[in-house]
């Protein structure tokens, strides 16, 4: 397994956070549209409401990946932000900071994890299913998951 170090998010390095996040959209997307993402404005504050935490992942030091958890109900925690810069995927970053998310979440006293990804968006698929995830439901845009743990 690759080194990463995973921290929570602070205001010192929330742009590269949010940097990461918005260069996957580009490749995804062809653009970003702003409004579609009111939270990358301040991701600080966003993921710091009640049940949420955002992670950044560094490998010797540079950032490489992002991920949050999102509080859906008691039981319930929803996975939210995974990225991984484009030049660093395929390395098992991803895996590894899932398995984080994974770990805070059960560690909190959550019972399932939710996710979504969108429809088209087929390496992400085959990722949360390689991971443990079973899709709930599939609708004209996203791909719904779940895992209990």
């Amino acid at each position: 397994m690759p080194e990463l170090e995973i921290h929570t998010l602070t205001k010192e390095n929330e742009a590269i956070a949010r940097a990461i996040i918005l260069e996957g959209f580009l490749e995804r997307f062809g653009f970003i549209d702003h409004s579609f993402n009111p939270d990358l404005k301040d991701l600080v504050n966003s993921y710091t409401k009640d049940g949420c935490v955002f992670f950044t992942g560094a490998h010797h030091g540079d950032i490489v990946c992002t991920g949050a958890l999102q509080k859906e109900t008691n039981e319930t925690v929803r996975i939210a932000r995974m990225s991984v810069k484009k030049e660093w995927r395929q390395r098992g970053f991803a895996k590894i900071m899932i398995k984080h998310l994974e770990q805070k979440a059960k560690q909190s006293g959550y019972k399932n994890i939710v996710l979504e990804t969108n429809r088209s968006w087929e390496s992400a698929i085959c990722f949360y299913k390689k991971v443990g995830y079973q899709i709930e439901h599939i609708d004209e845009s996203q791909c719904h998951f779940y895992k209990k743990i």
